[in-house]
């Protein structure tokens, strides 16, 4: 080869050796390409993708956490309003109760059960409010109370009883099928409640269960009483019969017909006499006679009455239209009258 062919083969190799790139080396020692303009792009948009994804993932922590915190707020909203769903009678004040204090409870049409607390001291009567809500959807007709427990009745067909001591709702019964006229307790073991259906219940309050259903009523029943002895029961209905019950057997004892619709019946103290109220009077009954001993006589609409004794002598007392109590003697001859309210008298009782 001569001089002139080996210096044109040195500027070929030299040429070939400027011409292709030079490859690096990367830290495990793989030999990398450099990089250009596209890959730095393609790696900045890669960044981007991850970063985006990140903060994805981050705001979907976060709402997670945001539903998380809304469901318990939910769960403890929920709690509360279950625990102001239950009935409770606000409670009695921490103060003694007087040496001659009592409760009075009062329905009102307007479905609200009111609970006084009556204190007397000296001649003077003073009532501090116990308790006030609505008890019922309907009118309230009906209230009792015995020994712990107090009962209320209304237009509803509803029956709600209540714990005195607890101060706390236990309870409704759901036995007519029709408005409740009538409860009274016997002491605080049984509840005979009345209603439109014409049937009477009588309720054990151990556990409420209903021990029996009289029936010999055809219509509405009015009133009912339970003798002080707790074996006898009167009651009166819009049949115009009056009938007692023989609460130990459960059966009638006997029927007899009014010549009006008796609208309320009630015993004596003693339980040897029972009167029986019409619209305008009121007749006066001994045990085991069918003929009135008296019969006290009204101006105006008799709306409420009983029968209580005084120093060994016994008192009728009759609350009426003209916004009068008139009392009477045993033999129907009025004693007294006095103006009491200003609107018509619904209820009596002895204290």
């Amino acid at each position: 080869m001569s001089e002139s062919q080996r210096k044109r083969a040195k500027t070929m190799t030299t040429a070939s050796k400027t011409a292709t790139p030079k490859k690096t080396k990367s830290k495990t020692g793989v030999a990398r390409k450099p990089k250009t303009e596209v890959g730095k792009a393609i790696e900045s948009s890669k960044r981007d993708i991850t970063k985006s994804e990140n903060s994805k993932k981050e705001i979907t922590k976060k709402d997670t956490k945001s539903e998380s915190r809304k469901k318990d707020t939910k769960s403890e909203s929920k709690k509360k309003d279950n625990k102001s769903e239950n009935t409770d009678l606000p409670a009695l004040p921490k103060s003694e109760p007087a040496h001659d204090s009592f409760l009075v409870v009062a329905g009102t049409y307007e479905r609200i059960l009111y609970g006084l607390e009556a204190r007397v001291v000296g001649s003077v009567m003073t009532l501090n409010p116990q308790f006030i809500f609505p008890a019922h959807i309907g009118c309230i007709k009906a209230v009792s109370a015995g020994g712990r427990y107090l009962a209320s009745g209304s237009t509803d067909e509803v029956i709600k009883l209540y714990d005195l001591k607890k101060r706390v709702e236990l309870g409704s019964l759901h036995e007519h099928s029709g408005s409740i006229t009538a409860l009274q307790f016997h002491g605080g073991s049984h509840l005979l409640s009345a209603s439109e259906d014409g049937v009477i219940c009588i309720f054990r309050t151990n556990d409420w269960e209903p021990l029996k259903m009289l029936r010999g009523h055809k219509g509405a029943v009015n009133s009912i009483a339970i003798h002080p002895s707790g074996k006898l029961a009167l009651s009166v209905a819009q049949d115009r019969t009056i009938i007692i019950w023989n609460l130990l057997t459960g059966q009638r004892a006997s029927r007899v017909k009014t010549p009006q619709v008796g609208e309320i019946v009630a015993w004596s103290p003693s339980g040897s006499h029972y009167i029986v109220a019409y619209a305008t009077e009121v007749q006066v009954y001994k045990v085991g006679q069918t003929e009135s001993l008296a019969t006290v006589f009204s101006k105006q609409r008799i709306l409420c009455a009983l029968v209580a004794s005084y120093e060994n002598a016994e008192y009728v007392l009759c609350g009426s239209q003209d916004k009068r109590i008139h009392i009477y003697s045993a033999d129907g001859v009025e004693r007294a009258s006095v103006v009491c309210h200003e609107n018509r008298i619904k209820g009596l009782s002895l204290v």
